[in-house]
């Protein structure tokens, strides 16, 4: 028999949760109960498991971070739909509020499905259609039937989709000095995005450079030369990949374009899945060099100077930081503690790996040009401009 309505039910479970009494709210919880939190990845099933959540919750915020309900719906004594939001010292928090969906059982009148959806910390707004757009012909792609390529090729593609994972949940999700030192995305602290919007602004070292000119429009934020030199390199990097991947003959019908726009952005979030993805298309025979024009000598241009600069600047770039060995010495602390410059640092290695994949089912076998595939970076930049 039904003691409580779903109102009732979860205004006590809010109440007790935020008196930090886990046993008071874990009483209006089935055994049976599914709990699925957006926040991870896996859903909590049965009385303990949300119970966990519950203490792994109160245990780790402050003890005055309040859940506070905003809107709770009443027509339904067995289902309940709530707007809430967190408040800190009864100070609202940025990017605190939710909305969540609970399912009471006719049978022992407690808790038994719920769903939280917590409000993102980055809206990516209209980029979300674009995001949608790319990921779309990859998710109907990868869930269709197999065209049958050789075995090696999807046990490949299995390993690059479970790198994908690894690198997402790795680099971008998982708890501050969990497995990597820094912050995820949803944790990010304000100097942390400061010091990616002054790389930014310093984008090809365009800024720098006119400042040094004497045009000051605008001024370079002052960002250490050693953390400068690492991202612009593997901007330069990813930016002479347009032309390879337009040139990739082995994924057609494919937004190439909206995934290399993205990928400048957020580099082998979306690159990785491609390679992933591409390993389950049929390998094709590489007869002819492709022709290069214009386009591909830009990019190889742009891609070399920028690549230059980066390395020159590391040396002689902003001065007042000491010496190369100096330098050297800070870029290493930030590898052990700066989970931005370890992405970088990463995103490099494997694009060394994916310019020999791609490179290799571009050129044709018998071409002089061939080797250049295993010359990281310059050999991709040498290939475009000759």
């Amino acid at each position: 028999m039904i003691q409580k309505t779903a109102k009732e039910i979860i205004e006590s479970i809010y109440q007790a949760i935020n008196n930090r009494d886990i046993e008071q709210a874990i009483q209006w919880v089935d055994d049976d109960c599914l709990y699925e939190d957006m926040n991870f990845s896996q859903p909590f099933q049965g009385k303990e498991a949300v119970k966990t959540l519950f203490q792994e919750s109160c245990d780790n915020v402050p003890d005055d971070l309040k859940f506070i309900i905003d809107e709770i719906t009443t027509e339904d004594p067995l289902k309940v739909g709530i707007l809430w939001h967190v408040e800190l010292d009864d100070i609202p928090l940025p990017n605190g509020r939710g909305v969540s969906f609970y399912r009471i059982s006719e049978t022992t009148g407690k808790l038994i499905f719920a769903r939280d959806i917590v409000e993102p910390p980055l809206k990516p707004g209209k980029l979300s259609f674009l995001i949608i757009r790319l990921v779309t012909p990859l998710v109907r792609i990868f869930l269709a039937k197999d065209s049958n390529p050789p075995k090696t090729q999807l046990i490949l593609s299995k390993i690059l989709w479970f790198l994908a994972g690894t690198y997402i949940y790795v680099l971008l999700c998982s708890s501050p000095n969990f497995i990597l030192p820094g912050e995820p995305f949803w944790a990010i602290q304000p100097e942390t995005i400061t010091e990616v919007l002054n790389e930014s602004l310093n984008f090809f070292f365009i800024l720098p450079i006119l400042n040094s000119l004497g045009i000051s429009s605008m001024e370079s934020p002052v960002v250490h030369p050693a953390i400068e030199a690492q991202f612009n390199f593997a901007e330069a990097w990813i930016f002479m990949f347009l032309p390879l991947l337009l040139a990739d003959k082995r994924v057609r019908d494919f937004p190439k374009l909206a995934l290399w726009s993205v990928a400048m952005f957020l580099t082998n979030v979306f690159l990785l899945p491609y390679m992933a993805f591409r390993f389950k298309q049929p390998i094709l025979e590489t007869k002819e060099e492709p022709k290069k024009g214009i386009l591909e000598r830009i990019f190889g241009w742009m891609g070399l100077i920028v690549g230059v600069t980066a390395i020159s600047w590391l040396f002689i770039g902003r001065p007042e930081f000491g010496d190369v060995n100096q330098k050297i010495a800070y870029f290493m602390t930030q590898l052990n503690s700066s989970r931005v410059v370890i992405a970088f640092a990463v995103d490099i290695f494997l694009f060394a790996i994916f310019q020999i994949v791609l490179m290799s089912s571009i050129i044709p076998s018998n071409s002089p040009q061939r080797p250049l595939r295993f010359i990281p970076f310059f050999g991709l930049a040498f290939w475009l401009i000759i």
